[in-house]
């Protein structure tokens, strides 16, 4: 099955680009080679069945469990090194190349970490809008998050202090391309990433060291219990791809989200997969 995962929670308002801009990432790979990779690429894992990014062993879409054995960790790593060694890789004499593509690692949790340092203010997004759980405002940051960014033009072994916020990407974009005014006030004021580059020529392709992932595990799929009902997250994916189906097609199957088994979201998924995500679906299995 190969679904985008973020396709579906912002279907809304990703929806009609999924036939032109989401492809796989064997095309990211390709076009690495190639020197054709575009302006800016959103590289996301699969965070589904038997997935590759580096949450916790759960496979929270079909079962809910949480057993080791379905999905390594370590998935995340090897899927990492791969996208690393393409860009490294990267030669064109034209077009994209090792020395002008940055590749910006970052995480959406701090992974349970404690953090020593208190979470600084921020300005809330929309200020008009209601207090959120606990009488929450919005009004400041949260835990510090791991990013790694990798450019030939930053030295080796460089860390940096300073604060940047997710928001800070944003703020790049818009610096590099007329992409109009802030989203919110959080990436107005969000410091750009380019400062980091701080080197006046890259570093060699050949001394770019090199990276080599311990092999995942495979998913071991008699662990994974097909037969039950669907967990929240999975009804919410499902009840979403249904709702999007009828909206595209103008009908969808007559399927019930509470009673459906892991194994028949699975199936109607391989068929939804095709018409929704074409460029996704073309692709080799990951």
């Amino acid at each position: 099955m190969r679904i985008s995962f973020t396709g579906l929670i912002h279907a809304s308002r990703l929806s009609p680009f999924f036939k032109t801009h989401f492809a796989s990432i064997h095309d990211f790979y390709e076009d690495a080679e190639r020197g054709t990779l575009p302006a800016y690429s959103f590289i996301e894992p699969n965070m589904l069945h038997g997935h590759n990014d580096m949450h916790p062993p759960v496979n929270a879409l079909f079962t809910g469990i949480s057993i080791d054995a379905p999905s390594s960790l370590l998935g995340g790593e090897a899927y990492l090194a791969t996208i690393y060694d393409a860009i490294r890789a990267s030669s064109t004499l034209s077009g994209s190349n090792y020395a002008n593509t940055l590749l910006l690692v970052t995480f959406d949790e701090h992974g349970g970490t404690y953090d020593h340092v208190p979470p600084p203010p921020a300005p809330p997004p929309d200020p008009a809008a209601p207090a959120g759980q606990m009488g929450f405002r919005f009004d400041r940051s949260g835990v510090r998050l791991p990013t790694v960014a990798i450019s030939a033009y930053i030295d080796p072994g460089t860390v940096v202090t300073e604060e940047f916020r997710s928001t800070s990407l944003i703020r790049t974009l818009r610096e590099r391309w007329p992409l109009g005014d802030p989203l919110t006030a959080r990436d107005a004021i969000a410091a750009d990433i380019a400062p980091i580059l701080t080197r006046a020529t890259p570093r060699a392709q050949e001394d770019w060291p090199e990276v080599v992932a311990r092999p995942a595990p495979p998913l071991a799929e008699a662990l994974v219990r097909l037969d039950q009902p669907l967990p929240p997250l999975g009804k919410y994916l499902l009840g979403t791809a249904l709702a999007l189906e009828k909206l595209m097609v103008g009908q969808a199957p007559d399927i019930n989200v509470n009673e459906v088994t892991g194994r028949e979201a699975l199936a109607y998924f391989d068929a939804f997969q095709e018409a929704t995500f074409p460029g996704i679906a073309r692709g080799r299995a990951v």
